[in-house]
């Protein structure tokens, strides 16, 4: 299971350093082309194969990433493979046909999928969230006599290990290291009730005592 852990955290790691790769060698080609340096594009676009090696890695890797969810995906997973697969073609015609506005598309694009990348949402946003933000989600009422760490620990494995790892340290999609979570209990069961970016809301799929076991239960990884 480590192997697999570390395997998915370097395809997460690959796949953000192609992207920017893509990203760097498509400005690269965008300042030239409207820089007028048609002479020294055509010497960068001579080496054809690096834009559909680098669209492959892309897909790829997001394609692998994407696969761990399944038909569970988030939003901004899909909607990022579908702008990959734009990009590629847009840029291949843009320089191909020294066409400024669709290499500018192109860069625009792929800035956008880095983003997303990088913060995992579709408008940027990251992180836990602050208190008065989680708390505005969802009116919690803890009842520790429901909470059963037991149960807690189960669905932790079963449901949030994927992203986070056994130890809450693995930090997959971007998700937070839980070993170091300030969140307090019911802003905890708020988080796993509502989600946010790449995580589901758990709501309705998980009863109120079973979230309220997996959010005791992330003491245990402190």
């Amino acid at each position: 299971m480590l192997k697999n852990n570390h395997m998915e955290i370097g395809l997460l790691h690959t796949h953000v350093a192609v992207v920017t790769l893509f990203l760097v060698l498509l400005l690269f080609k965008t300042i030239l082309l409207l820089a007028g340096k048609k002479e020294l594009l055509a010497k960068v676009r001579s080496f054809k194969m690096i834009d559909p090696i680098l669209g492959v890695l892309m897909l790829i890797t997001g394609g692998y990433l994407l696969s761990l969810y399944g038909m569970n995906a988030p939003t901004y997973l899909w909607v990022k493979l579908i702008i990959v697969l734009l990009v590629i073609p847009i840029g291949i015609v843009a320089f191909k046909k020294e066409n400024k506005g669709l290499a500018i598309l192109a860069l625009l694009l792929t800035v956008y999928v880095y983003g997303v990348s990088e913060t995992g949402g579709l408008n940027f946003q990251q992180g836990e969230g602050t208190s008065s933000e989680i708390e505005e989600v969802v009116d919690v009422e803890i009842n520790d006599t429901e909470i059963n760490l037991v149960t807690g620990e189960e669905l932790y494995l079963a449901e949030c290990k994927k992203c986070h790892g056994v130890d809450g340290k693995k930090m997959l999609f971007k998700s937070p290291d839980l070993s170091k979570t300030q969140l307090t209990l019911a802003e905890r069961v708020a988080w796993i009730k509502a989600g946010k970016n790449v995580m589901p809301a758990y709501a309705g799929k998980l009863s109120e005592e079973e979230i309220q076991s997996v959010a005791a239960y992330l003491d245990e990884l402190k």
